[in-house]
């Protein structure tokens, strides 16, 4: 499948030009040709007019017809988060050029009964009924280094949750270098992994420095093993402008492993990457990083494998309600630092910064009590609100990247109430073409009509990665329920397209 990658890319490139988006009556609406569409992810239903008619406004009379779509009543919030992410140290056996963590400046870890007093705070703090899952995410440093201390948090988790009759889930974020028996007891109690490996060995090898006992073999290794295992997990790319032009490759190499689902970010300024230390390995340029992307994408459609990228990180899902995701407000969800100290992000582990911008919001003391300033989250959280961005409210990438990481907003301007110009550009230019994809599969099959056309989406394949599979099939299944109740014509392509995404969600 890798072979074929750089010819798809070459294809990808060639079909279509540059997307043009735009709000219409407050809605994205794309340009593609001789056809002018509105698309609406979160309902999950896209319009299609001929471009010569757009003076008419004709969607005004199907979003008339169909006021489940206008009102977003198909579209349901989801349950407010629930659970820790564990910086279980700072120690890692690799030395990333870029590294965002404080490998190299720290090598605290943390002892596994403040883990486990953050867990049992928190598993006390159900934010409601509706919520039966209770997660516990494992992040470093590389966090397998400390697995005798993992086993005991999995262990505890595992009884607490059960006493109280809820289901506990497990991630990490690893580099993939642990032996067979550790990744043998990740897969034994269900964790679901993502794997950090940026791309084919001769470009990982120069900026992912191995020591002496770990080669890029091992994380190979450890890909197809998961991808034989048969259990969910992603691989996590790192861009920097050494690898910028090779996402296409890279989504080719992956799948020759077993990895249809890869999750592109591009490096930045935080932790140990210092300007010295990527003086080689630099951010790519906003422009170059977006490119690729999509190109990456083209190449993902040919092989069957699914792309992700922050820029589009709620395209079907609910706005956070404050921070972003598992970080919001509120006493539900709590990330503890190696250090000790209750943060906002994973992302951001240097004490000396977090004190800086007043991130700090508690602490796990070694007597095993934890404090949380519950009012300075919540002025955190509300800093960090899309709407404190004025220039988004007219953007038709709004509810799409939403408003971009607030981690990397305020690391690059100094505020939470100020955008990142970088992710702001990658956004614009990703979600312009996303909103074409959506459109363009949707109604690939549609015979040409004069006449507006309303259609449910049709998710494309290099778009379909677990966190949009999942959330599209719930909006589907609210459809049928919805358009029951109102009366609205339902289309039996929502039917066609929820078994489709059922079954590809099965492989995923």
């Amino acid at each position: 499948m890798g072979t074929q990658a750089p010819e798809a890319a070459q294809r990808g490139a060639q079909d279509g030009s540059k997307a043009v988006a735009e709000l219409l009556d407050d809605y994205p609406a794309v340009r593609d040709g001789q056809w002018l569409y509105l698309v609406i992810p979160r309902s999950m239903h896209a319009i299609r007019v001929p471009a010569d008619q757009e003076a008419a406004a004709p969607w005004r009379q199907v979003l008339a017809d169909y006021p489940s779509l206008r009102d977003s009543r198909l579209y349901r919030r989801q349950p407010d988060p629930w659970g820790v992410t564990l910086v279980v140290g700072h120690r890692c056996n690799l030395s990333c050029v870029y590294c965002f963590s404080e490998v190299g400046h720290s090598t605290a870890s943390l002892e596994a009964d403040r883990m486990l007093a953050i867990v049992d705070h928190t598993l006390e703090r159900r934010p409601g009924p509706q919520n039966k899952l209770f997660g516990v995410n494992f992040f470093g440093g590389e966090p397998t280094l400390a697995i005798s201390d993992i086993e005991k948090v999995v262990e505890h988790t595992e009884r607490a949750c059960a006493a109280k009759n809820v289901t506990p889930y497990f991630t990490m974020v690893t580099n993939g270098t642990a032996p067979l028996p550790v990744l043998q007891y990740l897969v034994d109690h269900r964790f679901t992994l993502t794997v950090s490996m940026d791309a084919a060995p001769e470009r990982q090898g120069e900026q992912r420095i191995y020591g002496k006992r770990h080669n890029v073999g091992q994380t190979m290794d450890t890909i197809r093993f998961l991808a034989e295992a048969g259990v969910p997990y992603r691989v996590r790319s790192t861009v920097t402008g050494e690898t910028v032009h090779h996402m296409g490759e890279t989504v080719g190499f992956f799948a020759d492993l077993g990895a249809n689902f890869v999750h592109f970010e591009p490096v930045g300024p935080v932790g140990t990457t210092t300007p010295g230390r990527l003086s080689r390995y630099s951010e790519p340029s906003a422009e170059d990083y977006a490119e690729n992307l999509l190109r990456a994408m083209d190449v993902a459609r040919g092989i069957d494998a699914s792309v992700f990228s922050y820029a589009f990180q709620h395209l079907l899902s609910s706005p956070p309600r404050s921070y972003c995701g598992p970080m919001s407000s509120g006493d539900s969800y709590h990330v503890l630092n190696a250090t000790g100290e209750l943060i906002m992000c994973p992302e951001m582990q240097d004490p000396a910064r977090n004190k800086q911008y007043g991130h700090n919001v508690g602490q796990a003391t070694d007597r095993n009590v934890v404090f949380v300033d519950l009012l300075r989250k919540d002025q955190i959280g509300q800093a960090a609100l899309p709407s404190q961005h004025q220039s988004c409210q007219t953007c038709y990438a709004r509810d799409i990247c939403d408003s971009g990481c607030p981690s990397r907003n305020i690391q690059a301007t100094g505020s939470l109430t100020k955008l990142d110009r970088y992710s702001c550009a990658v956004a614009k230019r990703v979600c312009a073409d996303v909103l074409r994809r959506l459109a363009v599969e949707t109604f690939r099959s549609v015979e040409p009509t004069a006449e507006p056309l309303v259609k449910p989406i049709a998710l494309p394949r290099e778009l379909c990665s677990v966190p949009l599979v999942g959330s599209a099939i719930g909006i589907l299944q609210r459809a049928r329920v919805v358009f029951a109740l109102t009366g609205e014509r339902l289309d039996p392509a929502v039917d066609t397209e929820i078994a489709r995404l059922t079954r590809l969600g099965a492989t995923l």
